[in-house]
C-alpha cells in the first residue's frame, strides 16, 4: 500500500495507527499541566485536540503560552479533503487555534502567519487583536491577493482594515510599489453602461445568487468536540465577534462544531470595483451612495441618427471622466494621495454599449 508521509518536527502523524494505544479521555478526566503539556507535544493529534480542549474549559496560561510558536513549525493541512491522517492533523490544529481564540490570547504575527494560507478565517480574527501599526506589514501583504478563495479573502479583510488609518501603509499595481489608498484607486473603475433604444423605457437589472453549505459527519470516536470558523458580512440575524468594521460594513466570525452541517448566504464579498469604491468613500468622509459616481452607471441614448448618438455619448463618457478626476484631486486635497499619485492614477472607466433596436442602426 502506498503511503504518503508529512514530515513535522513536533507532532501530528497517523493518527489511526495509534488508536490502540490511545488513553481512553472525557472531559470529566483529571489532567495537570505536566499532562497537558505531554499531550500538546505529542505526535498524536487527537491528545493535541484534548490538550487543547482542556484548556479552553479551564485556561491554563501555560500551556496557551505554548501553542503559538508551535503553529509556526507545523506543516499545515488543507483546509478540506485530504486522507485521515491530513484530516486528524487539521482537527488538532482546529482544536488549537480555537483554544487560542476564545482564551483571547495574542498570538505572535508570525504564528498567525503560518495559518493564514490553510486557516484564512482563524488569521483574520487573530490578527485582529493586533494594534495597526504592530499588523500592517502582514495586512500589506494580504492587500496583494493571492491565488484563490483564501487569498480574496484575506485581501478583502486587509483593505478594510488598513483602511482605517492607511498612513505609510504600500500597494502594488501593476508592478509597481505605491501607497496603499493610490493602490486602491488605481485598480477601482467604473462600469459605464449605455443603451441605445428607440424610446426612454428603462432597461432592468437582473441578477441571482446562491448559499454554500457543509455537510454534518458523526463526531470522531475518542475525539473531543472540535470547533471551526466562518466569516459573514452584514448579515442582520447574527450576533457574533466582529473581526472588522467599516462606515456600519460589518464583518463578523461565528463558531460552530466541525462535525456539524453549516452554511450561510451571507458570506464575505471580496475586494472588487463594489469594495473598492466603497472604500473611497470612506477616505472622502461621505456615505458609499452619495458618491459622485457609482461602480456601475446605466444612461440610456434615444436613437436620432449617429451624429446625435455619437455627441451624446461621448458627453456622457467625459461627464463621468470629470467625476473620476474629481475624486482623485479630493483624495490628493485630503492627503491620501501625494501629487505624483494623483497625477499617475484614476479609476478606470469601462463603456459597454447594447442596442435595443433591431436591426441597429450602428451596424
Amino acid at each position: 500500500m502506498k503511503r504518503s508521509w508529512l514530515i513535522l518536527p513536533l507532532l501530528l502523524l497517523f493518527a489511526g495507527s495509534l488508536t490502540a494505544q490511545q488513553p481512553l479521555i472525557t472531559p470529566d478526566t483529571t489532567v495537570d499541566t505536566a499532562t497537558l503539556e505531554q499531550w500538546l507535544h505529542s505526535s498524536n493529534p487527537r491528545l493535541i485536540a484534548w490538550a487543547a480542549d482542556f484548556t479552553r474549559r479551564k485556561p491554563d496560561s501555560k500551556i496557551v503560552a505554548e501553542m503559538p510558536e508551535l503553529l509556526v513549525h507545523w506543516n499545515m493541512p488543507p483546509l478540506y479533503g485530504g486522507d485521515e491522517a491530513q484530516a486528524a492533523q487539521r482537527r488538532a490544529i482546529l482544536a488549537v487555534l480555537d483554544t487560542l481564540i476564545q482564551t483571547n490570547a495574542l498570538v505572535p504575527i508570525p504564528s498567525i502567519n503560518a495559518i493564514a494560507p490553510a486557516f484564512p478565517v482563524q488569521a483574520a480574527i487573530l490578527i485582529a487583536k493586533h494594534p495597526l501599526p504592530e499588523s500592517r506589514a502582514t495586512l500589506e501583504d494580504w492587500t496583494l491577493g493571492a491565488a484563490g478563495a483564501t487569498g480574496e479573502l484575506l485581501a478583502r479583510i486587509a483593505s478594510m482594515m488598513l483602511a482605517k488609518d492607511p498612513g505609510g501603509s504600500r500597494g502594488i499595481w501593476n508592478h509597481d510599489l505605491m501607497g496603499f489608498v493610490a493602490s486602491v484607486v488605481a485598480a477601482s473603475e467604473m462600469e459605464l453602461r449605455v443603451t441605445i433604444s428607440s424610446s426612454n423605457a428603462i432597461q432592468g437589472l437582473g441578477g441571482s445568487g446562491a448559499c454554500g453549505d457543509s455537510f454534518g459527519h458523526d463526531l470522531s470516536p475518542g475525539w473531543p468536540e472540535v470547533y471551526a470558523y466562518d466569516l459573514v458580512e452584514n448579515d442582520p440575524q447574527a450576533a457574533a465577534p466582529v473581526v472588522v468594521e467599516l462606515d456600519g460594513d460589518r464583518i463578523i466570525s461565528r463558531r460552530f462544531s466541525e462535525n456539524r452541517g453549516w452554511g450561510n448566504c451571507s458570506g464575505v464579498e471580496w475586494l472588487d470595483p463594489a469594495t473598492r469604491h466603497r472604500l473611497i468613500a470612506h477616505w472622502l468622509g461621505v456615505q458609499d451612495k452619495d458618491m459622485s459616481w457609482q461602480p456601475v452607471g446605466c444612461f440610456t441614448i434615444v436613437w436620432v441618427d449617429k451624429s446625435a448618438y455619437e455627441r451624446e455619448l461621448g458627453a456622457i463618457i467625459e461627464s463621468q471622466r470629470e467625476k473620476l478626476r474629481a475624486t482623485v484631486s479630493a483624495l490628493h486635497q485630503r492627503g491620501f494621495l501625494t501629487e505624483a499619485e494623483a497625477a499617475a492614477v484614476a479609476p478606470r472607466l469601462i463603456v459597454l454599449v447594447q442596442c435595443d433596436i433591431d436591426p441597429c442602426p450602428l451596424k
